[in-house]
């Protein structure tokens, strides 16, 4: 019967007018008629599923219908089409022929949503990011490279620029995504820490088995997503309220990060992740999680640390374009400013071909006049 319907609304979609009112005819098909829940079952059938909902006539116009009104439905089909995808992205490897054009497929698809509807991958960049496949990098970056409509980042590239001076820093940007969803069944505990941490040390200790997926060992990266997106709207409440600059990042917050870090590499590797994904457009997040990601590097003494920040935003930097913004001027930051002293650990120059890598973005993100400092010893 499902299958029969989506015939129906596949051919409507052919003969209805592009003039068409945005929310007439079948832009207010419920969100349950397009579930993708049964695709599984019908696995030949996801080609066609994608390209109806991915339709010229269909995506757009849901997408402006008055008042967002079709943003949640949109997004709800995206989570849904992501999640069939998962099991055939998850493990990395070569790709069948099949999911490969469905990738492809996946990858023009978001190029359409970041260039029309950029404001509305920025609004749900964490749930999305729960749902994109770990291996799946480029899609990442896609959805963390949009941008409210009509902000115009300044170029990353701009020597000596001073992002906390930029207007849109103070600025929180819009989260509509459940952000207290994964974590729902610690928040009381977690708030509990946050406000009071020396009476609370035994949740901090307790905290890595809490963001385990059910029944496993194996860290559930939606709640850690959802977790590192709280402490950190947690964190800036509380440096705006007390008027703390955000270079004492020493808080109760930043003991969960550091706590994060205890997990093994994998685990570790997946919170480092959650951080890097809130490096997005000029705001207060992309400001704060910067400093965070740029706080482990300097004041950890775990050199594994220090090597999985880098590899997390080199392994972001080393596709194509686009880069969001805030990916960029963390690693510009790092590889540039001496304090750090990048070029010195050995993890650089571990191999000719990572440390010709290492130089190729280093190079790539660096003004032409500083280039004679990539390596250190230039």
């Amino acid at each position: 019967i499902k299958l029969g319907v989506l015939s129906v609304f596949g051919a409507a979609l052919h003969v209805c007018q592009p003039l068409a009112l945005p929310g007439m005819c079948f832009c207010s098909a419920p969100r349950h008629t397009l579930s993708i829940s049964d695709i599984p079952l019908f696995v030949g059938f996801a080609f066609s599923w994608f390209e109806l909902i991915s339709h010229r006539h269909f995506l757009p116009n849901l997408l402006l219908i008055e008042g967002k009104k079709g943003w949640n439905t949109a997004h709800q089909l995206l989570i849904d089409y992501f999640l069939f995808l998962e099991p055939h992205l998850s493990k990395g490897g070569e790709m069948t022929p099949p999911v490969k054009k469905l990738y492809e497929g996946t990858l023009r698809v978001l190029l359409v949503l970041l260039h029309d509807f950029s404001s509305f991958l920025a609004a749900y960049h964490l749930s999305l990011c729960n749902v994109i496949p770990e291996p799946c990098v480029q899609l990442r970056n896609l959805v963390l490279s949009a941008s409210p409509k009509g902000m115009l980042p300044p170029d990353p590239f701009t020597p000596n620029l001073k992002i906390d001076l930029l207007p849109e820093i103070s600025q929180s940007p819009v989260v509509l995504s459940n952000v207290l969803g994964p974590i729902e069944g610690f928040r009381n505990h977690l708030d509990a820490y946050l406000k009071d941490n020396q009476r609370n040390r035994n949740f901090l200790s307790g905290l890595p088995s809490l963001l385990y997926k059910i029944g496993t060992k194996e860290v559930d990266p939606p709640k850690v997503n959802s977790l590192v997106l709280y402490i950190g709207m947690h964190a800036l409440a509380r440096l705006q309220s007390a008027q703390i600059s955000m270079a004492r990042i020493s808080t109760p917050e930043m003991d969960v990060v550091q706590k994060l870090m205890e997990f093994d590499d994998h685990g570790r590797y997946i919170c480092l992740n959650a951080i890097a994904n809130q490096l997005r457009y000029p705001s207060s997040h992309t400001h704060y999680f910067s400093c965070v990601m740029l706080y482990l590097f300097s004041e950890s003494t775990n050199v594994a640390v220090k090597e999985q920040v880098t590899r997390v935003l080199l392994e972001r930097l080393i596709l194509h374009r686009p880069h969001p913004w805030g990916l960029l001027v963390t690693f510009i930051e790092l590889i540039k400013n001496q304090a750090y002293g990048f070029w010195n650990y050995p993890f650089t120059r571990c191999a000719t071909e990572i440390e010709k890598v290492f130089e190729s973005v280093a190079r790539s993100c660096m003004q032409p006049g500083s280039q004679q400092t990539v390596g250190g010893d230039e």
